[in-house]
This record gives structure tokens, C-alpha cells and sequence, in this order.
């Protein structure tokens, strides 16, 4: 799910309170809530299908964003994101999507609701080592953002940082199931 605008310029201005770390900040049409795990798939119609039957149950929601912290380890931090409490009504969402799409759901991790904010580059990860009070600490914030669609998307890594693809875009238009 995109991030909303009000979301991103968040995002921007906690960026501008760290201007000599060493990370790749994500671009802001960028930033995003993954709901299910990225995985092959060869034809994207019936993924694109279900994904607007799904968007069509739901009414647009808010989710709020209570700290930044490195992650995923935060020993050996390689990224920061944003992270919060997920709501009932996002973890159905979220299982409903991952039942249809995610092929090995046993292995799957449970749903960590983030969004990852920044990449730390090797420079970063060593200087992680040494400074942790940047690179390690949990800061609290309070972002609410509004989020009206979800979109199927094709990430192609880069040196420079991942980049997207839209391939289909669903927006929330239904009333949230109770």
C-alpha cells in the first residue's frame, strides 16, 4: 500500500534531523506497506483481479506509526523503517491477500507492520559498530497515514536503491468488513 503524501513529507522532514548518516533514504513515491511477502509470478491478471476484489471491500483506514527503529537487527542494522500497531482490520486484509498469493504461507513471518524509511549503506553498517546511538536507537514519533489503495508491484534492485514497477492499482472503495 502507498504511502500518502502527508505520510512521505513525514518521512522527508524526520530525514532532514539526520544529515551526515550514512543511509540511502527511500525515495518517497517509494515508500510503502507491504502486506505480503514478494514472490514469482508469471501471469499478474488473476493476481491484479483479486487484489481489486479485495480493494473493493474496504473503505480507506489510517495507521499509525509510533517509533523508527533499525531493523532488522539491530546489532547489524541494514535499513530503518517506521513501524506501529496493526489493526484487526489490517491483519484480515493482510491474511486475506497472503492466503491467496503467498505460496509457502507455513514459513512465512507474522505481520510486522512497517515501512522501511532508509537503507544503510556498508559505510553505514560499519559505522553502526561504532555509533550506536545513531544507528541502533528507537526514536519515537506519531505519523498517521491514510492509505486508499494497494498496488501490485515489480521491485528491480539496483545499486542505487530498489525501484517499482506498477503493474495493477486498486483503490479502497467498499465499507471495512466487520
Amino acid at each position: 500500500m502507498p504511502a500518502s503524501a502527508a505520510l512521505q513529507g513525514e518521512v522527508q522532514r524526520y530525514s532532514l534531523d539526520f544529515p551526515d548518516t550514512a543511509v540511502r533514504w527511500i525515495a518517497p513515491q517509494y515508500l510503502h506497506v507491504t502486506l505480503v511477502p514478494p514472490w514469482r509470478c508469471l501471469d499478474i491478471a488473476p493476481v491484479c483481479r483479486r487484489i481489486s476484489a479485495a480493494a473493493s471491500a474496504y473503505s480507506p483506514f489510517t495507521l499509525d506509526f509510533q517509533t523508527v527503529s533499525p531493523g532488522p537487527d539491530k546489532l547489524h542494522p541494514r535499513l530503518f523503517w517506521a513501524a506501529g500497531r496493526a489493526s484487526d482490520l489490517l491483519f484480515q486484509l493482510h491474511g486475506e491477500l497472503a492466503d491467496h498469493f503467498v505460496p509457502e504461507k507455513a514459513e512465512m513471518l507474522p505481520f510486522f507492520l512497517h515501512m522501511t524509511i532508509a537503507r544503510l549503506s556498508t559505510a553505514a553498517r560499519s559505522r553502526a559498530e561504532t555509533s550506536p546511538d545513531v544507528y541502533r536507537k528507537t526514536r519515537t514519533v506519531a505519523w498517521k497515514g491514510m492509505f486508499d489503495r494497494i498496488r501490485l508491484c515489480e521491485s528491480e534492485l539496483k545499486p542505487s536503491g530498489a525501484r517499482y514497477r506498477v503493474l495493477c492499482d486498486a483503490s479502497f472503495c467498499g465499507r471495512n468488513p466487520s
